[in-house]
Formats: structure tokens, sequence, C-alpha cells
């Protein structure tokens, strides 16, 4: 093998690695993201266990977020106003809200198998290249002695 032809090799692999770098952050960006919003997903169900062990009239604290909250009563507890997304929202009985978010939970959870999936694969295959890589670099150095 002449010595062009491994560096330019040895940069084609180096190349490989750096996309498969990039789709690795990527990966790790979407399970963030994945758990975020298992955690919302897991916080509106506790909301909804809250909310039916009191009755309408009950003296609550609702967040306002950064740790602050204001004093509310409850004016009904047998419905929910839910996001279901693209700025959408439904009134649906505790029950159905409460399916809702079980099925939201089960979905995001087979994205974040399905991403654990792909990150394994990415990792293995940035481990092959990393073989293939030492492999001809030592090739390279025995055709020089």
């Amino acid at each position: 093998m002449e010595a062009k032809d491994g560096r330019e090799e040895l940069q084609a692999l180096m190349m490989e690695a750096e996309q498969y770098k990039r789709q690795m952050e990527s990966i790790n960006r979407q399970m963030q993201i994945l758990e975020t919003t298992m955690e919302e997903l897991h916080g509106s169900l506790n909301a909804l266990l809250a909310l039916e062990e009191n009755k309408a009239g009950t003296e609550i604290l609702v967040s306002i977020g950064s740790g602050s909250f204001i004093r509310a009563k409850l004016l009904e507890t047998e419905k929910v106003i839910v996001g279901v997304g693209s700025a959408l929202s439904l009134e649906k009985s505790v029950p159905e809200a409460r399916k809702f978010f079980e099925d939201r939970v089960s979905q995001a959870g087979a994205a974040q198998e399905k991403m654990r999936k792909a990150a394994l694969e990415t990792t293995e295959a940035i481990q092959a290249l990393d073989d293939e890589y030492r492999h001809l670099i030592s090739h390279m150095q025995q055709e020089k002695k």
C-alpha cells in the first residue's frame, strides 16, 4: 500500500468517525428531550392522581414556575383541560386524561428504547472505525520498516 493511499484511507475513516460522533450528539440531545418529556408526563399523571383525591372547593397550591405557587380552589374535579399538541387543548374526564398521559408515557418510552438502540449501534460503529483506524496505522508502520 502506498503511503498516499493509506493517508487517504485514514482521512476517510476520520471523516466517517466524525459523522458518527455528530450522530451520537444528536441522539443524546433527543434522549434528553425525551427524558424531560417523561418527567412532565409523570408530573401530569401525579397531578391527576392528586386531583382524584380531592373534591370541588378544596384549596390547593398551583405552581407558577420557579418554585413559586398561588393558592386556588378547585372548581371541578371531574374534568381537566389537556394539551394534545399544536396549541390544541381538549376537555377530558380525569380517567380519559389519565389514559391519554399513560399512552404518551408508553410512546415516549418506546422512543427512548429506539434511541438507546441507535446509540448502541452508533457506539459500535465508532468502535469498529477506531479498530480499523488502529489496524491501518499499524499496517502503515510495518510497511515503513
